[in-house]
């Protein structure tokens, strides 16, 4: 039980290896196999009585140790339980092809809920689950099934921007903002929602990790710690200003728990494939000012680059 329970070892004082709680049935049944008694037969002697029990409980606890062997074998092949807000956007789905590759069990949470390429092999694995984190309920419930998170909802024109018509070029899922898109709402709440949701969280009292999250933020949340940074946020437009400010207020709630949360925050510039058209122009402008030292203009990165890059930060502690 000591080995179960994650207590001290009478031995060498040390931390034990938690178990799940189907190794820890299994362990019972063990030990009950081990410990039932012995019936007496009338005109059988007890030594003959006992070595006739314990030949098949012999045989049902080597099942029993066997099965226990083998659920752990199972834990083990699987790094864990991944969900993924925003599963199929731009990089929501190509973080949920890697998971799947590296043999996690995804499940993507979205408003359509929808396998973006049912082709794929990869996405096809996936758990497609629709619904809104917006609502605080709904993250709750998919919260309490998950052993990390990524936050990959986004939104570069909300409703209130004047460009809502341009997501349909930009948006890599071909999102279309609604009536309660604002970037309050699908970055700063959605985000609120999660951390809420970790934070009630019934935890284990003897030493749970941290839930590791991976945020996708953007490299102009950074403007205010680089050169000419805060002039040229200064000037502008509104809808940017709001949508960084959404961003930052995400970034500062996430580090205030680290006994609950293990964040890790990517600001990525332009993100782009060879696929995203409306933004290829764009990109050897930027990459030319970052490699002169525009010191507030960040080399782009491609979908795959910053999708692995979130990967080795769930993986890495």
């Amino acid at each position: 039980l000591t080995r179960c329970l994650d207590l001290p070892c009478a031995t060498c004082q040390g931390p034990r290896r938690r178990q799940r709680p189907a190794q820890v049935i299994l362990l019972l049944l063990a030990a009950r196999v081990c410990l039932a008694p012995v019936g007496h037969q009338k005109g059988t002697s007890a030594g003959d009585a006992f070595a006739n029990a314990q030949a098949p409980r012999q045989g049902e606890l080597k099942s029993a140790l066997a099965a226990v062997s083998e659920s752990g074998a199972q834990t083990q092949a699987s790094p864990g339980r991944l969900l993924v807000l925003g599963g199929n956007g731009y990089v929501g789905r190509e973080v949920c092809k890697l998971a799947i590759a590296r043999g996690y069990q995804v499940t993507s949470l979205s408003r359509r809920g929808e396998n973006p390429e049912p082709e794929d092999e990869l996405l096809a694995k996936v758990r497609w689950q629709k619904g809104n984190a917006a609502d605080e309920g709904t993250l709750r419930y998919l919260v309490g099934n998950a052993d990390a998170v990524v936050h990959a909802i986004g939104l570069l024109f909300d409703k209130n921007s004047g460009l809502t018509n341009f997501n349909i070029i930009v948006s890599g899922s071909g999102s279309v903002p609604d009536d309660t898109s604002t970037y309050d709402t699908t970055t700063r709440k959605t985000a609120f929602n999660l951390i809420s949701a970790l934070k009630s969280r019934m935890r284990m009292p003897w030493g749970e990790r941290p839930t590791p999250v991976m945020f996708v933020s953007a490299a102009e949340a950074g403007w205010p710690e680089v050169t000419f940074g805060e002039q040229v946020e200064a000037v502008a437009p509104a809808w940017l200003k709001e949508y960084l400010v959404a961003k930052r207020a995400v970034e500062a709630e996430l580090a205030s728990s680290p006994d609950v949360i293990r964040p890790a925050i990517f600001r990525p510039s332009l993100i782009w494939d060879w696929t995203k058209w409306d933004v290829l122009p764009a990109i050897p402008i930027f990459n030319f000012l970052n490699a002169i030292g525009v010191p507030f203009v960040e080399k782009t990165v491609t979908v795959s680059t910053l999708s692995k890059a979130i990967m080795a930060g769930l993986e890495d502690d």
